[in-house]
């Protein structure tokens, strides 16, 4: 295998900590505009004018550093899920501000939504290690809360996913479209749905909370 030496003044490298960020907000970058398979090493460190050497000191390979991507962005919808979440709410109503949180993190994380959305469309990457899959935490974690509502515990797991992925992939392609929403119908009408979108989002969030009768 050949030796990669470490970063020096020639490939301007700033301090460590500080260069691996910098790395990882550019492969994001990349990332949302171009998928997986699209981005290259050389173009996220084009960004930052390093050399393709200079990224490999930090990321051995482009795997290692979409998965550390991957894992940024479930931990930034785990921190926003969890972050307007009242201790002593009911059941319901923390679960209602948990998509609330999602729905406000993607909103202010919008290239994290282009690379999950990106992250499910692409066939290839099915076959990736199933230690990269850091979202399946995050939908395990937001699906089991359904199991603290009262009625929802013993619905089966298939039926809990499929209405918590309903309104994520909701959230997702609402956020995501914002850009094409905007050329239609511009930034007041925008501003206006999207104002009117968090009471939409209850209404699902409830529909999901309150359906849990005998089958």
């Amino acid at each position: 295998m050949t030796q990669i030496d470490p970063p020096n003044r020639y490939t301007r490298v700033d301090s460590g900590d500080d260069t691996r960020e910098r790395l990882l907000a550019a492969a994001l970058s990349q990332f949302a505009q171009r998928g997986f398979y699209g981005a290259s090493i050389a173009q996220i460190a084009g960004e930052l004018d390093l050399t393709k050497q200079a990224l490999l000191y930090y990321f051995k390979r482009k795997e290692d550093l979409y998965a550390e991507v991957l894992k940024r962005i479930a931990e930034r919808l785990l921190t926003g899920m969890r972050a307007g979440v009242e201790p002593d709410a009911s059941p319901e109503g923390q679960f209602e501000a948990m998509i609330l949180g999602v729905y406000e993190a993607a909103r202010a994380n919008p290239d994290d939504v282009k690379v999950l959305m990106r992250e499910l469309l692409e066939v290839h990457r099915s076959k990736a290690n199933p230690d990269e899959w850091y979202l399946k935490t995050f939908l395990d974690d937001i699906v089991g809360r359904l199991d603290q509502i009262e009625g929802l515990a013993q619905r089966p797991f298939a039926e809990k996913f499929a209405g918590v992925f309903q309104i994520l992939s909701a959230i997702e392609y609402f956020v995501a479209a914002g850009p094409t929403l905007t050329r239609f119908y511009g930034e007041e009408g925008v501003a206006e749905i999207e104002a009117a979108y968090p009471a939409q989002l209850r209404e699902q969030v409830r529909h999901l909370t309150q359906c849990h009768g005998p089958h």
